[in-house]
Order: C-alpha cells, then sequence, then structure tokens
C-alpha cells in the first residue's frame, strides 16, 4: 500500500502473512496483533477494507480447524480421552460441559407468573349510582307496527 506521507505504514507484506500464520495457528486476533507489532483496531480496519486478506484469515482459521480435528480423530482411535473431545468440540448441544438447566422444585418446569403492585387509591365515599336506563325496566319493547 502507498503511503501519501505522513507516519511510514506498518502495513506490509511480511505483516500481514505474519498475522495469517499466528491466526492459522490458533493465535487470537488480540494477542496476534501484538505479536505482530500492531494494534488490534488497525488490524480491524485492515480486515474490513481488504476482502483478500479477510479471506486469507478465514482460510488460515479453517485449515487449523480441519488440522486439529483430524489429530483429536486419529488420537481416538486409541484415546477415549481425544474421543471425548472430539464430541464435546463437535456436537457440543449433546456433549458440551457447559450446559445450563433451569428448573423449578424438585425438577419441575420453572412456573412464570407477574405480580403487579399498584398504588393503594384513598377511600372514596360509597354513592349509590342510579342503574342505568337499559336495566331499570324489564318491559320489553314493542315493536313498531
Amino acid at each position: 500500500m502507498k503511503n501519501k506521507g505522513g507516519r511510514p505504514t506498518v502495513r506490509t507484506p511480511q505483516t500481514a502473512q505474519r498475522l495469517v500464520e499466528l491466526v492459522g495457528k490458533g493465535v487470537p486476533y488480540k494477542h496476534a496483533c501484538a505479536a505482530a507489532g500492531i494494534s488490534y483496531s488497525v488490524f480491524c480496519e485492515w480486515r474490513a477494507a481488504d476482502p483478500q486478506f479477510a479471506a486469507q484469515l478465514d482460510e488460515a482459521i479453517s485449515q487449523g480447524v480441519e488440522a486439529r480435528l483430524k489429530s483429536i480423530a486419529e488420537a481416538a482411535a486409541t484415546d477415549w480421552r481425544a474421543a471425548e473431545a472430539w464430541l464435546r468440540l463437535v456436537l457440543p448441544a449433546e456433549f458440551g460441559r457447559n450446559r445450563v438447566e433451569l428448573t423449578g422444585p424438585g425438577g419441575t418446569p420453572l412456573a412464570a407468573g407477574i405480580q403487579l403492585y399498584l398504588p393503594k387509591k384513598e377511600a372514596a365515599p360509597i354513592v349509590e349510582a342510579a342503574a342505568p336506563l337499559a336495566l331499570r325496566s324489564c318491559r320489553t319493547r314493542e315493536a313498531p307496527g
């Protein structure tokens, strides 16, 4: 990238390649940025401005995931702990350790309810109201004829 003046750019092909390598090894973005000598905000700007760089990062992550899952799968043939790790990673809903289940007393479902607290009104004098006109008379009206 050509610099038009001011401070020299830290964006070099070597810095970008270093970031891609570190991220591919599983190093979190913030730590990869620190190791490459740039700030995390600059990294985010590069990734947003350069789709090719973003694609390289995504590819490196995918390749790293594939290599590690392959290693776990190979070890699972002889080690139950590796098989367990594979299940927890690939199927976290079924085999993950960080499940949270909320139940009521004795394992019953949680009951939901809403309570409203309304302010007390001052006692108003009781006044008998006259019944509405329709309720005063029980006579039926004659149909016009």
